[in-house]
Formats: structure tokens, C-alpha cells, sequence
């Protein structure tokens, strides 16, 4: 697996955009303001704006209040040769995934997600 992104879930997804891209002057590879979503290409890792409330309800989390401790505030993004045997390799080994592998279209990417042992949200990525 190759780290491929950092995604950061903010809170206030207009005012981080704007931070990351006007003050810190990243480059914008993307940027989808109805979606909520930015990706700043500044070098090998990117690193991608989603918000909370977005993320939760992409992942099926979306019933767990935006304070909570439980709700995510970054996702480490890998990239895979093939999501589907990646996630049948990992839960061979049990780890417990938060959803099944699946399409996202409007990402034009395969994707599931898992958590770490401390709780940190994880995603496998191949682009379709």
C-alpha cells in the first residue's frame, strides 16, 4: 500500500478551504464546494478538505453526533492494485471493517474503510 492522501474532516469546510488554499497557497487540484470537497496537490502526498458531516454520512456514520470523540477528524488514504482483495486479505486477518468495498462514482474510485486500533479512520482507494 502507498499513502496516498491525508484527508482532513473539518468542521467549516468553506473556511478551511480557504486557509489551505489563500493563506497557505496550495495548489488546488479539485475543488467541489456543493460536495464539500478540496484536493490540494502539494507534492507526492496530497491532502484532501471533506467535511465531518460528508465524510460520516459517506461511511454509513452519519447518526453519531459531529462533537462526538468517536466522529473522525482525518483519514489516512492508501492506495490499492484491487480494494476487493486488499479488503479480503485484511479480513482474513479480522480486522473489522466500517463498510464493504463499493464504488464511488463522483470520486471516480473503489473504497472501503476501516478503523485502526485507536480508533483513526482508514481508507483503501483504487481509481476507477
Amino acid at each position: 500500500m502507498k499513502l496516498l492522501q491525508i484527508r482532513l474532516l473539518v468542521k467549516d469546510f468553506k473556511k478551511s478551504a480557504m486557509f489551505y488554499r489563500d493563506l497557505l497557497g496550495f495548489p488546488v487540484s479539485w475543488y467541489e464546494e456543493d460536495m464539500e470537497y478540496a484536493l490540494f496537490n502539494n507534492g507526492e502526498t496530497k491532502i484532501e478538505l471533506v467535511s465531518r458531516k460528508v465524510m460520516a454520512e459517506l461511511v454509513g456514520e452519519g447518526k453519531k453526533p459531529l462533537e462526538s470523540e468517536s466522529q473522525s477528524r482525518f483519514l489516512l488514504q492508501f492506495e490499492v492494485e484491487d480494494v476487493d482483495k486488499t479488503y479480503n486479505r485484511f479480513r482474513e486477518k479480522e480486522i473489522e471493517f466500517v463498510n464493504e468495498p463499493h464504488d464511488r462514482k463522483e470520486w471516480r474510485a473503489r473504497v472501503a474503510h476501516f478503523r485502526d486500533p485507536d480508533d483513526n479512520l482508514i481508507e483503501i482507494y483504487k481509481m476507477l
